[in-house]
């Protein structure tokens, strides 16, 4: 009936090799592309015969009209080669209440009216077979064998209306069959369309659909006869290259895609964590979503670098996997070395079975160990059969425990959760330590964790500062000189419905013998922002690096797009460049900069003077072009009631700038180009000259700008302007001089 090789190679079209239906298109979202220009669907040269098409989870489908052609009929088969790339979450009750939500490889079917077919996957690649007689509506499973990611799977399912029988097949092997009515018909969805990688009752949200093939498909036949047995042959099936399954990295057209932050190439991120140094290089873990621009099917991505700068996404590091203990989602965490060095990752595990398991929450804490440690890039991780730790009674606010940050006080490993207070109703972090942990030869992990309760929690919370405290890290930081050493309390408050998402800190001294941390007096109960900007830099977790010694923070940055935004884009969020923190010279409160490593990536300086009136300095800056800048100034206001700086700019119809205020010693940043789904575009915080003098640096990359400025506050913010809008310009209200501006264009990651 139909034969789909997808061995095109190029083109928006795909043929039926039968020659019994017309060209179809194969529907990707680059093919009419929002932000950048067209792009052909991705094709790929090796498949199981000739090529394949890769489908990439969310825009990837083709399609016939029930006119072109409507399975019916006493007599089907399905034949199809699959490599899926990753697996969707679905509710795990759902099979056995008769309302899983497959994700489709083939589909033409009204479940309501008991009419088509339908062939997928649940949970784990557990195939399923579906059909409708008109009376009936029969549902067939796979056992004993699940698909396979990144490998070829072959799946056959037959319906044989004449003798009574309906049959699932993986490579060959019959997984699963079930009596029917002999003379039973597949009753025709005449108001369906074929679907192909698209459930014809897919799941809809603002950022695309659900329920959609992910990974390369080769050789799809439907027949109108019963394949045998015999028929049903497999042939050695080659190795899938990794490059082939993966997504490409296509985006550096976009207009709004920031190209020198790290980020994966396409699709949905937040909040990176777990830094760790091994062997000469760096590794982030982020949370992941392989298949869609939405919060769903998490898993932890992983990013690898040598300077923290130039972040390479490679294969993700640990899925929801059945049969452990995180079937259900891998959310943020941390990492640190063990007794011998080894890297372990302590990871939120998502388990919604959690109440079956005889546990108290569906998030608790697992910990993964690296398949290969003579591996580079340490690309495979082995998730430990044991829990490193389950919430007790008393420990947190029950359903709120996640996000663990690790770090080493003398001979003592700490672990910090994020929870909410069993006290207030404001946020807690808790703490557990431990004089043990070891990977042992078996893949157990030895580790004693002992709980010492909350470190610290606000005697009469605000609502500002949320009901749980999310990405929550302890850290000590220097002046510096070396002579103070404080710690320094970062959260993230949650939820971003109704608390201040941004990252607040408190500055005091921990005293790990009693697992407290005792703020400061200026921030007892009074937290501060280490970035002013609008909920754009959320979600921190930090490294002392071993190799320079400095502290160092990572974040989120939000894209501040609604979902429909992001779905057209096929990305949403990033990874923030990497900052340094330390005290100033009093210890009395924090220093913030972009790490030095930073200067390496700029490319062609475009200006580089000193010593200009305000007049002088905007004609050096009319020959600045271009989106991906590095912007250092000094200035020093002489009467000047306000100054500052213009980005992305064209005139005053779009621009992002910066203000300073001598008189209310305050920074305000601004914008006209706000994300649809930011609650401001006006934001501002205290901030002091040093010297009389406004020392500023700013990375602009498309959307993204992150400012600093005295190396004492920043500013991130989002800029959805004109892409031609990429001018700059110096403004002041009054007197002011320009001691020195540097502009050099910055060079994409990759």
């Amino acid at each position: 009936m139909l034969h789909l090789a997808f061995d095109e190679g190029s083109g928006i079209s795909a043929a039926d090799s039968a020659k019994k239906l017309d060209n179809t298109e194969a529907h990707y979202r680059f093919t009419h592309a929002a932000y950048m220009d067209d792009r052909e669907p991705q094709w790929r040269e090796k498949g199981i015969e000739n090529g394949a098409l890769l489908f990439d989870g969310s825009s990837t489908w083709l399609e016939y009209s029930p006119e072109e052609l409507c399975v019916s009929g006493e007599a089907f088969s399905v034949s199809v080669w699959v490599a899926p790339r990753a697996f969707e979450w679905d509710d795990p009750n759902a099979a056995a209440a008769g309302n899983a939500h497959l994700t489709a490889i083939v589909s033409q079917y009204d479940k309501a009216k008991k009419q088509g077919f339908l062939l997928g996957y649940q949970r784990f690649g557990r195939l399923c077979f579906e059909v409708g007689t008109g009376d009936e509506w029969i549902t067939l499973w796979g056992d004993g064998e699940n698909l396979k990611k990144y490998e070829w799977n072959q799946v056959t399912a037959t319906f044989d209306g004449k003798n009574g029988q309906v049959c699932l097949y993986l490579n060959g092997k019959q997984i699963g069959s079930t009596w029917i009515s002999m003379g039973a018909e597949i009753s025709p969805a005449e108001n369906k369309k074929l679907l192909i990688g698209k459930n014809s009752d897919a799941e809809q949200i603002a950022a695309g659909t659900y329920n959609m093939f992910a990974g390369l498909m080769d050789e799809l036949k439907l027949y109108n006869t019963v394949l045998s047995e015999e028929e049903i042959t497999v042939k050695d099936a080659p190795e899938i290259a990794f490059e082939d399954i993966w997504l490409e990295n296509i985006l550096t057209g976009d207009i709004y895609r920031p190209q020198y932050h790290g980020a994966p190439y396409q699709h949905w991120m937040n909040e990176p964590h777990a830094p760790v140094y091994y062997n000469g290089m760096y590794h982030l873990f982020y949370q992941s979503n392989m298949i869609g621009t939405y919060w769903r099917n998490i898993c932890w991505g992983h990013m690898v670098s040598t300077d923290m700068v130039n972040w390479k996404p490679i294969k993700e590091a640990i899925t929801p996997t059945e049969n452990t203990v995180t079937p259900d989602g891998v959310w943020s965490g941390g990492a640190t070395l063990d007794a011998n060095g080894i890297p372990l990752l302590f990871f939120t595990a998502g388990n919604d079975s959690f109440a079956k398991d005889g546990l108290l929450s569906n998030q608790n804490i697992g910990v993964a160990y690296p398949k290969d440690l003579s591996d580079p890039e340490l690309t495979e991780w082995v998730i430990c059969d044991q829990l490193a730790i389950s919430q007790q009674a008393g420990q947190g606010r029950i359903g709120e425990f996640r996000d663990p940050h690790i770090f080493k006080e003398g001979d003592l490993w700490c672990m910090l959760v994020c929870t909410g207070s069993t006290k207030t109703r404001g946020g807690s972090a808790i703490l557990y330590v431990t004089k043990t942990l070891e990977l042992k030869s078996d893949g157990t992990v030895a580790m004693d964790w002992n709980y010492m309760g909350p470190i610290y929690e606000l005697e009469n919370p605000s609502a500002l500062y949320g009901t749980s405290w999310e990405l929550p890290i302890l850290i000590p930081l220097t002046n510096e000189a070396g002579t103070i050493r404080k710690y320094i309390f970062m959260i993230s408050p949650a939820p971003a419905a109704t608390a201040d998402n941004k990252v607040y800190y408190f500055l005091g001294d921990f005293d790990v013998t009693t697992g407290k941390f005792t703020p400061d007096e200026k921030f007892d109960n009074q937290p501060a922002l280490l970035d002013y900007g609008c909920n754009v830099f959320t979600g921190p977790s930090a490294l002392v690096d071993p190799v320079s010694g400095d502290v160092c923070v990572f974040s989120i940055m939000q894209d501040q797009r609604n979902g429909a935004e992001q779905g057209s884009a096929g990305w949403a969020h990033g990874v923030g460049l990497t900052r340094k923190l330390w005290l100033n010279d009093d210890g009395t409160d924090v220093k913030i900069a972009p790490i030095d490593a930073l200067h390496e990536q700029e490319g062609d300086v475009l200006v580089d003077v000193k010593d200009l009136t305000l007049e002088q300095a905007n004609q050096e800056l009319q020959k600045v072009e271009g989106d991906l800048l590095y912007i250092r100034a000094v200035l020093a206001p002489k009467d000047s009631e306000e100054f500052g700086i213009r980005v992305k700019s064209d005139g005053n119809r779009n621009m992002t700038f910066f203000t300073y205020s001598p008189k209310e010693e305050k920074i305000f940043g601004d914008t006209k180009n706000k994300g649809t789904d930011a609650s401001t575009n006006s934001v501002s915080g205290a901030l002091s000259l040093e010297n009389g003098k406004l020392a500023l640096e700013i990375y602009v990359d498309r959307s993204l700008i992150e400012a600093f400025f005295n190396d004492t506050k920043a500013i991130t913010m989002r800029s959805y302007g004109d892409d031609k809008a990429q001018g700059v310009e110096l403004f002041s209200y009054g007197d002011m001089a320009v001691e020195s501006l540097y502009v050099a264009k910055m060079k994409p990651i990759s």
